[in-house]
């Protein structure tokens, strides 16, 4: 196949083959990938993704926790009792009141690590003892903290003694509880866990899949600790300040059964930390912070709850991802710019939407802001890439505009050129059977005319003519295909056809102005010139088109009998003593049209059978020259 004919079959389909390419749109989305996983590693994302999950979790709702109870040291009982530090007589008296209300646990996250007067740390060991539930408070050393734990006269008579340390993310905000440590220096569960242990009766044990099970509740480790799990929900629960509790009217039932936690949320104790409620405080009205037994009181209603949250599975994640980077990317290549960007837009809001439903209906957190840098960063590189291939589409169009409108520019009109560009698919210049009328002419006796004269002049006389011819059968849109000596092969309907009937009235059209027009150059020739007379030969029929030639020198030309015949009736024209001769298949697409005269059946030179030819009327048998 030919160079020509390899492009023409290009033409056309050059547009889609980027956006029909899977190759480069992976090749965009594993690019993406690898820049959002890098970003993700190296912590740039962790900030980001902690707020996120803050956002996520406002929207899951409340559970009905009516088993726990806060006693609070709040900035009143601090003041009112002034009860900073707590005194051991103070604590003696708010026990035995607890006590008397019939709680099922009493959890004291108030440190009883150093001695007091002797006489009230005595009363208070003897009153933990005679409560006989009560779990106290104690903290494991860590590199900023020195372990601490409550004296050995509290710890013999408590039920329980646990860790109230808490696990600190990056930003500064509480969102997780640990679930025990063992290490050389400590072993033992966390405040919240051993309160839901003890009430169950039920220790905290292996699960599957890297969980933690506690009574029914399974509980998800969340990845950053070996211990540690995010708290699944940060309701707020039922709080009584001491004050109250110490006041005689105050109603102890309100303590039966339940689980009552101790804690201090005073400015004195400094026991206040950050918390996901902490960012719609301004919002809702609530306060800022949260003391570590509201922390604690927190994580042990998730365990009661059972309303845990666990991480979506990195695989997953990162399948998720891959694909919606694709999504992106080929929304951002195939779209127009505006449907495009706002189809990413809508993309990114989906997946907030789709995390959201996740983290409210089934306790799952997807790391969203990962997948949605994904996704912006998608755009760029989709961007990138549209604009890369639209530089290589317009210049390859370019080179193969410039290759077609060069190859026809010589055989018709600009204007054409320009509608061969436009319908390029429908071009094949290998080589195919089109249907088409040919229009034949040559100049009568041109030998006679032409003999001794100077070759220079004769070749004026030819250029002017065809120049004039060339103009008209441009303007009726035929292919003025070849010059042949003083012959001319103009071709209708190729290599785009306006429809056969339309095609061959063109041509007759054309016919009828060419001998008009030769009619004024012999008006208006300067002395010396011949008068020329021309005879056009007109059939329609099938021919094949295409490109012909050797491989470095090709021309698109036509040939068959249809070519043949119109030859042919054009020699007719001196035997019939007319200027025009058609066969009957061009009159038949043209009677409506044009006026056409009988000659009658005439024999043509290489066919078997008699063809019978017409003309057209008076016009075209006037002028006759023989």
């Amino acid at each position: 196949m030919t160079r020509s004919a390899c492009a023409v079959r290009t033409i056309g389909k050059a547009s889609r083959l980027f956006p029909s390419s899977i190759i480069p749109g992976l090749g965009l989305a594993i690019i993406v990938l690898l820049v959002s996983a890098v970003a993700e590693r190296s912590g740039l994302l962790d900030a980001a993704e902690l707020q996120g999950y803050d956002l996520l979790l406002s929207a899951r709702p409340c559970p009905s926790v009516k088993e726990i109870v806060i006693v609070d040291f709040d900035d009143v009982s601090v003041q009112t009792l002034n009860a900073f530090p707590v005194p051991r007589e103070l604590l003696v008296g708010l026990i035995a009141r607890i006590s008397a209300g019939e709680p099922d646990l009493i959890g004291l996250d108030i440190l009883l690590d150093k001695p007091r007067e002797a006489a009230a740390d005595a009363r208070l060991a003897r009153e933990i003892e005679s409560a006989g539930n009560v779990i106290l408070a104690e903290v494991f050393g860590t590199e900023e903290l020195p372990s601490s734990g409550p004296l050995p006269q509290f710890r013999s008579g408590a039920l329980d003694a646990a860790f109230v340390n808490l696990p600190i993310d990056r930003d500064g905000f509480i969102r997780r509880t640990l679930l025990w440590t063992r290490s050389a220096e400590h072993q033992g569960l966390s405040f919240p866990i051993a309160l839901a242990s003890n009430r169950w009766g039920r220790a905290l044990e292996p699960g599957p899949d890297g969980m933690y099970r506690l009574g029914n509740t399974q509980i998800p480790l969340d990845g950053t600790h070996a211990n540690s799990a995010l708290i699944g929900h940060w309701c707020s629960l039922e709080t009584v300040p001491v004050h109250r509790v110490l006041d005689p009217r105050f109603d102890l039932q309100l303590f039966k059964g339940r689980i009552v936690i101790v804690g201090q949320s005073s400015a004195a104790a400094k026991d206040l930390y950050s918390t996901p409620p902490s960012r719609r405080a301004g919002v809702s009205g609530g306060h800022a912070f949260r003391s570590g037994a509201e922390i604690h009181a927190a994580a042990l209603a998730m365990v009661l709850s059972g309303l845990t949250v666990r991480e979506l599975d990195q695989r997953q994640l990162w399948t998720l991802n891959f694909l919606l980077a694709c999504a992106a990317i080929a929304v951002v290549v195939r779209a127009r710019l505006v449907l495009g960007l706002a189809g990413v837009l809508a993309l990114g809001a989906g997946i907030f939407l789709f995390a959201r439903a996740l983290l409210v209906g089934e306790g799952v957190w997807m790391r969203f802001l990962t997948t949605e840098a994904g996704i912006a960063l998608a755009v760029p590189a989709g961007l990138g890439y549209r604009f890369l291939r639209e530089r290589l589409l317009k210049v390859r169009a370019e080179a193969e505009r410039g290759e077609l409108v060069g190859l026809f520019e010589r055989y018709v009109s600009p204007e054409v050129a320009a509608e061969i560009w436009r319908r390029r698919d429908e071009i094949v210049l290998e080589g195919q059977e089109k249907t088409a009328t040919v229009l034949f002419s040559d100049i009568r006796d041109f030998t006679l005319l032409s003999a001794g004269q100077p070759s220079a002049q004769v070749l004026a006389w030819l250029n002017d003519y065809f120049d004039a011819m060339s103009e008209v059968i441009k303007r009726n849109g035929g292919m003025l295909n070849k010059f042949m000596g003083d012959g001319l092969l103009v071709v209708f309907g190729l290599p785009l056809s306006s429809g056969m009937q339309e095609d061959a009235r063109r041509a007759v059209r054309t016919a009828h102005e060419m001998l008009e027009r030769v009619d004024a150059l012999n008006r208006e020739a300067k002395p010396g010139r011949p008068h020329l007379a021309i005879g056009i030969g007109l059939h329609t029929g099938s021919l094949t088109a295409g490109n012909v030639g050797a491989h470095d020198r090709m021309e698109y030309s036509v040939i068959g009998e249809t070519v043949n015949l119109a030859s042919r009736l054009e020699a007719l024209t001196k035997e019939f003593k007319t200027r025009i001769v058609i066969s009957p298949d061009t009159r038949d697409l043209v009677r409506d049209q044009f006026v056409t005269v009988a000659l009658g059946d005439a024999i043509v030179r290489g066919f078997r059978e008699k063809v019978g030819v017409w003309t057209l009327g008076e016009r075209a048998v006037s002028g006759e020259q023989t």
